[in-house]
């Protein structure tokens, strides 16, 4: 570069140019706009629909609309046939001393009832419900499967 030669360097555009995504700090045209202000009475009629399904489909048990997923109790059964209820998963997780994830995973398991494999990886028609994790077997409250396992 020589002395006296003006160098600009590139335009911002806050859009990657390899993959498209917007890049931090990106301020959207269309922010703090009203839709009248850049859509037409058509698109607008059309984006509209949108709200219809998030109204037809939201959860309707008696909870916010803004809330999260409804929360499941879960039955945890020892090796020996006790129980014990919790009612949510991070609470079976902390009395046990592992993560909510695992046990949401090992409820699911059991709850699917997904037929056993003999050796040669053909299904066969036992059934599997003993799922563990951490040496305990977690079940959902409404799977009745746990009603079997436990000591009357």
């Amino acid at each position: 570069m020589s002395y006296g030669e003006l160098t600009l360097p590139p335009v911002w555009t806050g859009i990657n140019k390899e993959n498209g995504r917007f890049l931090k700090g990106h301020v959207p045209a269309n922010k703090g706009k009203k839709w009248s202000e850049y859509m037409g009475k058509r698109a607008m009629k059309r984006a509209a629909k949108g709200w219809k399904n998030l109204d037809l489909h939201r959860n309707k048990n008696g909870r916010a609309d803004n809330a999260g997923r409804c929360r499941k109790p879960v039955i945890a059964v020892t090796d020996d046939g006790d129980f014990r209820y919790f009612s949510y998963l991070e609470a079976a997780a902390q009395w046990c001393g592992g993560s909510r994830e695992n046990v949401g995973r090992c409820c699911r398991q059991n709850h699917s009832q997904r037929p056993l494999n003999d050796t040669h990886g053909r299904p066969t028609a036992k059934v599997n419900t003993d799922h563990k994790y951490m040496g305990i077997r977690f079940y959902f409250e409404s799977d009745n499967v746990w009603t079997t396992k436990i000591q009357r």
